[in-house]
């Protein structure tokens, strides 16, 4: 273990050359709990560090002391995990120059659950970029990697008992290359090389290896496989085990079946041997279809003989089931709060995701819980706040509020504290599909999760973390690790018009401290560009571009806002047709707001009606010469019922009365499944004189076959509408 801790950092003790530093704050990030500096700096070498385990001295087996001299530095840890978090935060004080400040650093987490999920099973990630999430993960001193190896779509882990799960769960035909994860179908082994097939899988060997770097750097793998629902894959290739009323690959095992819990045990009884070191089993056990439980004679059968009054006491009866053999061969099980369906199984730890009610319950109720809200810790949601991200799942969770997460909530008896192990963040892969993708998505978010799971409370401090963040951003660089500069971003935070009727912008980003510089032409901002002080101000139609710029270069995505103070600013709308009352996009005023809506169905600036077309007229309070209108739209064919309009009708009116056609349009299809933003320019024949436009949007109806929800009521989301 010494060895790998000296060649894993053996970058700390080079001898480096250069001026003395001036004294700064440390940027150790998860901050430590105690650091008492000395005062001065000091070049350590090889020669002048010791180590040591000694329980006397520091008692958390993950906590350690470091203590920085003139005569060199000594790590002490409560175990060799202490002393390797110790030799981290040694590695982080060194400058560029080689030099460390003296002191004395006092640490240990505040939790003993610090994890980070990943999904190979959507989209499936080689064994050596693996390797490189367990370097990140140790870096950021975290302990657990919950490793999702199974799921609907794909089964990622050998089995020499059922070999068809990677000879054919392993692999699907993909439909469409820009959402895989849907129309399943399974391909096989023996069609791996080609165009259509998708897939991959971890031998034993694979696991076996990659269990043991995880082991040297002290981090637990937590293996997950799903049941009883989300195994559509795994039913597929052997449909026995689904209910035998249910369509093949129904993604639910049977639990009226008792082959199926045989089958399930025997592959619990591999995977413990491939992960001999994992205190548990997940079972995720989350979003299960108990319809088909309804109509499965077995299933019914199961609930006479059990006395189980519903399908979620069924649910419970395979949970209790699974456990029991679980415990037997010396593991505890682990699954998402829906385990708490029907009654908790005696033993189970629950992993919270959908809130923090399921962790609170199963807390104040005597069992182990884990935390991880999906409104806070899943880092498949964006963390930035611009059309630039790449594609996400759903949500926003930036750095504040990834840094703001609390594992333990008020409503947790104080008795029963001690059950929330802690927490992780989840990476869930249906937009994620490449290793770099990864790295974007998990950095700098894990920095501030990092110190939301280690750093005591009392020592957190936000505005220290920005100022330390920037430092890490240059480690990971060179580390030759992609990280998100979202933070820097630029977002408008406040929009209003002052006394004279020009429109006050006031900009904001989740870093601050960088310099923003803005031009109102449209152009990119260049460092002579103006600099963003307090607000901007703007009298007439202008394009807003602000750019954040950081060691002198652009970063972060450009803002750019079109179209501000267009002649339908601040017009009044009537609705023929009213806005669903879960879309409003701020009210009759969101369409002429100067807002812009950003690419995701979960921006609250759309509008949206349901089935219904979208018809509003806008009245520009006086008459004037009218050359067109611009308006735009969301799709999200992958995921929502969101859908393009089939056409579109302008007309205009000088007395509010009589209308003329001034433009329409019909929209043809887009089988794009990536989320998309489409605007639509409708100018005029010729500028006509009209205080009134009408505007409709034909609504679809329903959504057509071929859609992965066809038959379903078709949404219109709509936003801004600019008037020419």
């Amino acid at each position: 273990m010494r060895n790998l801790i000296l060649a894993a950092f053996g970058g700390v003790f080079a001898v480096a050359c250069g001026v003395r530093p001036e004294p700064r704050e440390a940027a150790v990030i998860p901050q430590p709990r105690a650091f008492v500096e000395g005062g001065d700096f000091v070049r350590i070498g090889p020669e002048d560090l010791r180590t040591a385990v000694d329980t006397a001295v520091v008692s958390d087996p993950e906590g350690y002391r470091l203590t920085v001299g003139p005569d060199g530095a000594e790590v002490v840890g409560g175990g060799e995990a202490g002393v390797f978090y110790g030799l981290q935060t040694l590695e982080q004080l060194k400058d560029s120059a080689g030099w460390v400040p003296t002191g004395v650093v006092n640490d240990a987490p505040r939790f003993r659950w610090r994890g980070m999920h990943l999904d190979v099973s959507r989209h499936f990630f080689p064994k050596e970029f693996i390797k490189k999430y367990l370097d990140i993960l140790a870096y950021h001193r975290m302990n657990v990697f919950h490793w999702h190896l199974t799921d609907g779509i794909g089964w990622r882990l050998e089995s020499d008992r059922y070999p068809l799960l990677t000879q054919r769960a392993a692999w699907r035909r993909v439909k469409d290359p820009k959402a895989p994860w849907i129309g399943l179908e399974l391909s096989d082994e023996s069609r791996r090389d080609s165009a259509d097939t998708y897939g991959g899988y971890y031998t034993k060997e694979d696991v076996r290896e990659i269990v043991a770097y995880a082991r040297e750097r002290h981090i637990t793998v937590i293996p997950e496989i799903e049941m009883p629902g989300h195994s559509e894959a795994a039913t597929f290739a052997y449909p026995e085990y689904a209910c035998p009323t249910a369509q093949p690959g129904s993604g639910v095992y049977c639990p009226g079946n008792d082959s199926t819990f045989v089958f399930l045990q025997q592959l619990i009884d591999e995977v413990i041997d491939l992960f001999p070191e994992s205190p548990y089993i997940h079972i995720g056990g989350d979003e299960v279809g108990k319809e088909q439980w309804s109509a499965c004679p077995r299933c019914q059968a199961r609930k006479r003989a059990e006395g189980l009054k519903d399908e979620h006491e069924l649910q419970s009866y395979f949970v209790r089931r699974m456990e029991q053999y679980i415990n037997s061969k010396g593991k505890a099980m682990i699954g998402y709060d829906e385990i708490l369906e029907g009654g908790l199984a005696p033993n189970a730890t629950v992993m919270s995701w959908t809130g923090f009610e399921g962790g609170v319950r199963a807390a104040n109720a005597g069992h182990d819980a884990v935390m991880v809200p999906l409104d806070y810790v899943y880092f498949d949601h964006y963390q930035g706040q611009n059309p630039c991200e790449p594609q996400a799942w759903g949500g926003y969770n930036g750095l504040p509020r990834v840094y703001s997460f609390d594992p333990v909530r008020p409503e947790v008896d104080s008795s029963k504290r001690h059950h929330i192990l802690g927490g992780q963040a989840n990476i869930w892969t249906e937009s994620i599909r490449t290793p770099d993708h990864v790295e974007y998505m998990l950095l700098p978010r894990l920095a501030a999760l990092s110190e939301a799971l280690w750093t005591d409370t009392t020592a957190k401090d936000w505005e220290r973390f920005e100022r330390k963040l920037d430092r890490q951003l240059d480690r990971y660089a060179a580390r030759g690790w992609r990280y998100a500069e979202s933070g820097l971003t630029p977002f408008i935070a406040d929009q209003h018009f002052n006394d004279s009727g020009a429109l006050v912008v006031r900009l904001g980003a989740e870093l601050t401290g960088y310099p923003v510089r803005y031009t109102l032409d449209g152009n990119l901002p260049t460092e002579g560009a103006a600099l963003y002080a307090d607000s901007i101000l703007i009298r007439e139609p202008a394009t807003l571009t602000a750019q954040a710029f950081r060691n002198g270069r652009p970063a972060g995505c450009v803002l750019q806002v079109p179209h501000l103070l267009n002649r339908a600013t601040r017009a009044k709308v009537s609705y023929a047709t009213p806005y669903n009352a879960a879309y409003t996009g701020g009210g009759d005023t969101a369409l002429v707001d100067n807002r812009y809506a950003f690419k995701r169905g979960d921006d609250r600036a759309w509008q949206g009606f349901e089935r219904t077309d979208m018809e509003l007229t806008l009245d520009l309070g006086e008459e004037q010469p009218v050359a067109g209108v611009w308006i735009q739209f969301l799709q999200h064919l992958a995921s929502t019922s969101v859908m393009l309009p089939t056409g579109l009708t302008v007309w205009t009116s000088t007395d509010g009365n009589r209308f003329t056609i001034a433009a329409e349009r019909s929209v043809a299809d887009d089988s794009d499944s990536e989320v998309m933003i489409r605007p639509f320019d409708l100018r005029f024949k010729a500028p006509v004189s009209a205080r009134y436009i009408r505007i409709r949007a034909t609504n679809r109806g329903v959504l057509p076959a071929g859609h992965p929800r066809a038959g379903s009521p078709a949404w219109i989301f709509t936003d801004e509408v600019v008037v020419y």
